[in-house]
């Protein structure tokens, strides 16, 4: 009978026994590590997918935000817009979003999804892609806007809100046409009054001088002015002065610094005065004009639109020809005279010319936009971020 330590066999055996022990441990160990790196890796790509996700959908919406903003024009000429949500250009977790945009009315494509192809309706439609990027991962979503656009509802050459208000010209150099034309001056048969109130035109109509009522011209013929239903005008204002990329400052005697500054028909402004303005000769511009206190116009003026003055408009002084085509909108007097004491002396040419065409025109200055559907991907595959 063996009565000291163990035979060698034994403890050969129980050495084994401790190796296998300690080699289970470390594989379960190895096993544990690689399987909570993995949970790791995958909740990473799982939030960056997130991530990229959101960043997609925020290029979307910022994308609205700005096409309802000044620059709207620009966004839509360049087709594009970008930005980073967090880090910057060197960090290798940026989040940011890539939008491009396009014409939805010619591009062969049912984009409301109604199951038409190019029809009348997707003329104002567009079609926006979004892709956000986080972390070396991509998602895209796609989406159709829809833009509705206010176009202004003048019914007339010149509109006035105050039935109480007056009209003035002394001389036979101005025009106030009712007879529609389209954007390059030329009529197209559609007869509106020359002059709309809001109200009785009764007393506006005794107040004209016989030689001023043959120059208001339009529907009914000479002397056009019409009793009109009254405009509420406050959404437009409201939403031109949101959208403004143009600003007259207060008490300012302004004209635009180079041709084009004001807009022109194919990319027109939205020009906004806080307050009485003053705009001097050889201004031009095209778009809407708000102006939140009086407007003087002196020497020459070429605008393609809609003017709206909250309180008096007077044209004034020589210098060239004033001329308005699309539709004037006041709330008290227009005066087509230089007033100089008593006298009142009409100088220079004051056409105001109603137009229906260009009015539709200058209302894509601004527009809102709704989305008509929304699409998830094709996701690019793993990218640089």
């Amino acid at each position: 009978m063996r009565t000291h330590g163990q035979h060698p066999r034994e403890r050969g055996i129980v050495l084994m026994a401790a190796l296998l022990f300690a080699l289970v441990v470390m594989a379960f160990a190895v096993s544990v590590v690689t399987s909570g790196v993995a949970v790791n890796s995958q909740n990473r790509y799982l939030m960056a997918q997130q991530r990229a996700h959101d960043a997609a959908e925020a290029g979307v919406h910022h994308l609205i935000t700005a096409l309802n903003g000044p620059n709207a024009a620009a966004i839509v000429a360049s087709a594009a817009l970008d930005g980073t949500l967090q880090g910057d250009e060197t960090s290798a977790r940026r989040i940011r979003y890539e939008v491009t945009i396009a014409p939805a009315g010619n591009d062969g494509a049912d984009n409301d999804l109604d199951g038409a192809i190019d029809e009348a309706d997707e003329a104002d439609m567009f079609e926006v892609t979004s892709t956000g990027f986080a972390d070396r991962v991509a998602r895209t979503v796609r989406v159709t806007l829809q833009a509705i656009y206010r176009t202004p509802e003048s019914t007339s050459a010149t509109y006035i809100a105050d039935p109480m208000a007056s009209l003035r010209f002394n001389g036979n150099s101005f025009l106030v046409s009712g007879k529609d034309v389209d954007i390059n001056g030329t009529e197209t048969g559609t007869l509106v009054p020359g002059v709309g109130i809001n109200g009785d035109p009764g007393p506006f109509l005794a107040a004209l001088a016989s030689k001023a009522k043959d120059n208001i011209i339009g529907l009914g013929g000479t002397a056009s002015v019409h009793r009109v239903d009254g405009v509420d005008f406050r959404p437009l204002i409201e939403d031109a002065i949101r959208a403004a990329n143009v600003k007259l400052p207060s008490g300012s005697t302004t004209k635009p610094a180079n041709p084009g500054d004001w807009g022109t028909i194919s990319s027109p402004a939205i020009a906004y005065g806080q307050g009485d303005i003053h705009i001097s000769g050889g201004a031009a511009g095209a778009g809407i004009l708000i102006v939140d206190g009086d407007l003087e116009i002196t020497g020459g003026f070429e605008w393609q639109g809609l003017i709206i003055v909250r309180g008096t408009v007077t044209f004034s002084g020589g210098g060239g020809g004033k001329r308005l085509i699309g539709a004037l909108v006041v709330e008290r007097d227009v005066l087509g005279e230089e007033i100089s004491g008593d006298q009142m002396i009409v100088s220079g040419t004051i056409d105001i010319m109603y137009s229906l065409q260009t009015l539709a025109r200058v209302s894509q200055a601004f527009a809102s936009f709704t989305i008509v559907n929304w699409r998830e991907g094709p996701n690019p595959e793993e990218v640089s971020s």
